[in-house]
């Protein structure tokens, strides 16, 4: 078997989707029996070493720009196949996955085109409603990285069942609790103060950063040198909730980080008094993980894909509740026996998520469609 894997994402984007495409292809090189070809746009960023003889990579004579002009909002009807050579499956890791004679698999992440529109950029969201109803009617298979966004898929389209596997995101080292001898260092290096909460994820209206802000400060009354630590870069339609932060960050509320490593990013999990989460929509949520998996005492906004990834590992809040999120913060910054309960908890409910797992199942459903479709063709 020969698999094509869209690997743009993997290229451009540092969070999110660039993290499961890069994840998943490591956990599949370990692996997987079979050649994967990692085809991406015309791009100036730097290629990551195959880790594996069996990596392949194809440069496209067009920017992802253009080939997603041709291939979604044109239509133009060539295949991949002619420029990627003959492979068994194709997989689109960003929603949609180009024409193809083989096999198509596309991953979608959430719906938050459809459910929450207003807390998304216009384009992006008139993008995603005319073109994702096309590829769910054609592609061979559809994976979903939580159950959540499986059954708002079958609820909001008319697709088959089977056609929807749910694969959870895993999660891998250095996301492990750091001992505080070696995590303080790395705090006292970029001049956060404790107590601090800690959010990560983009500035955007989705990520509920003016309701986790208020919360902050309405906590300080109680806990006056609590301080915030943002952990993101700027999105779409942030101008407003910037000011707020840079606001509150020249009096010493907040601390700013755009980009950091995972190694110093599980440092900051590990010594932090808890991890929020003020989301009111997430296909996933990989920050709420990766604090679980360091052991941070997690606080989250009770959506349904937050059960789903932290279990009984973290206090839930409703979403938009300033008073019941300060209230949380204050419980866990004051109450150590409930602290320690979630710091022990959490590695453990993490440990149910890993890449080496998504992998063998990402693996099943290659080998099954590859099979279906040689099937139709005999």
């Amino acid at each position: 078997m020969r698999v094509a894997i869209d690997f743009t994402p993997g290229l451009n984007q540092p969070a999110g989707i660039g993290r499961y495409t890069r994840e998943l292809v490591r956990a599949l090189a370990e692996q997987a029996h079979f050649d994967i070809v990692l085809w991406h746009g015309r791009t100036s960023s730097p290629r990551p070493r195959p880790s594996s003889p069996r990596i392949h990579y194809r440069q496209m004579p067009f920017s992802e720009r253009w080939l997603t002009r041709l291939w979604y909002r044109l239509r133009i009807p060539f295949p991949i196949d002619p420029l990627i050579g003959p492979v068994d499956v194709v997989h689109g890791t960003d929603f949609l996955v180009p024409q193809a004679r083989c096999a198509r698999v596309a991953t979608v992440h959430d719906v938050s085109f459809l459910l929450v529109p207003e807390l998304g950029h216009p384009r992006l969201v008139s993008f995603l409603r005319a073109v994702v109803p096309r590829m769910l009617r054609t592609a061979d298979a559809l994976i979903t990285v939580s159950e959540s966004v499986q059954q708002d898929l079958l609820r909001l389209y008319r697709v088959a069942p089977d056609r929807v596997y749910a694969i959870p995101h895993g999660v891998a080292f250095p996301f492990v609790p750091h001992q505080p001898q070696h995590a303080r260092p790395v705090i006292a290096s970029l001049g956060i103060r404790e107590p601090y909460v800690i959010a990560v994820g983009t500035v955007e209206p989705r990520k509920g950063y003016p309701v986790l802000l208020q919360a902050v400060e309405r906590a300080a009354e109680n806990i006056p040198d609590l301080q915030l630590v943002i952990v993101g870069a700027t999105g779409w339609l942030a101008e407003p909730i910037e000011r707020a932060l840079e606001e509150a960050q020249q009096r010493g509320r907040v601390f700013r980080l755009r980009r950091i490593s995972d190694q110093t990013l599980a440092a900051l999990y590990s010594a932090a008094a808890a991890f929020v989460t003020a989301s009111f929509y997430e296909g996933f949520n990989f920050p709420l993980l990766e604090a679980l998996a360091c052991g941070a005492p997690a606080i989250a906004t009770d959506i349904p894909v937050h059960r789903e990834v932290a279990g009984n590992a973290a206090l839930f809040v409703r979403s938009g509740d300033v008073d019941s999120l300060a209230e949380a913060m204050i419980s866990l910054l004051t109450d150590t026996t409930l602290a320690r309960r979630l710091q022990q908890a959490g590695p453990q409910q993490a440990s149910r998520f890993s890449w080496h797992k998504s992998a063998e199942q990402h693996i099943a459903v290659y080998r099954a469609v590859a099979s279906e479709h040689a099937n139709r063709r005999a």
